[in-house]
């Protein structure tokens, strides 16, 4: 008999479910060009959203690795899954950072014209190859979930949804 994957605690929950409303709304209000930085209101909402986003996943970070726990596959689980499971996660994780720190670097560079148009291009071609990567990691993280929900049955998508029935 399969022992059921602990659950996450409520915060774990609540973080990773937050993670993912921010990292949606994030994509749907996305900047069409960087000339839009030049309003001082929008200016001021990538920097705050960005800042957030980015400490929200700095605090997520130290919880999972010191306080609720990073994962729940089970011990017996095969290497390939921990290894699997880790990459994804840490590409999640740097995903995110880079998208925030490549974006308030293009942010305040294009206030200061002294970093000049190479400096904010760099940044602007490394935060478009973050955003491109981090959907094809989320849907990874998701075909894993559903991996363990529908194949492995040990209770891993429901330790993040708790009873969930999905």
């Amino acid at each position: 008999m399969k022992i059921p994957a602990k659950p996450h605690g409520f915060v774990t929950r609540g973080i990773h479910w937050l993670s993912i409303l921010m990292i949606a709304y994030g994509y749907y209000k996305g900047l069409e060009n960087v000339n839009q930085l030049s309003d001082p209101v929008l200016f001021r909402f990538e920097v705050i959203f960005a800042s957030g986003l980015g400490l929200l996943f700095a605090f997520r970070l130290f919880w999972t690795q010191k306080i609720g726990g990073a994962t729940r596959l089970p011990l017996d689980a095969p290497k390939w899954e921990h290894i699997a499971s880790r990459a994804v996660h840490y590409g999640l994780y740097g995903s995110v950072f880079t998208i925030v720190g490549t974006g308030l670097a293009t942010a305040y560079a294009y206030t200061s014209p002294a970093l000049g148009n190479l400096f904010i291009n760099a940044m602007i071609f490394v935060h478009e190859a973050a955003l491109t990567l981090l959907p094809a990691l989320i849907l990874t993280h998701i075909v894993g979930a559903l991996w363990h929900k529908v194949i492995r049955r040990d209770g891993v998508l429901e330790s993040m949804t708790g009873k969930l029935p999905i």
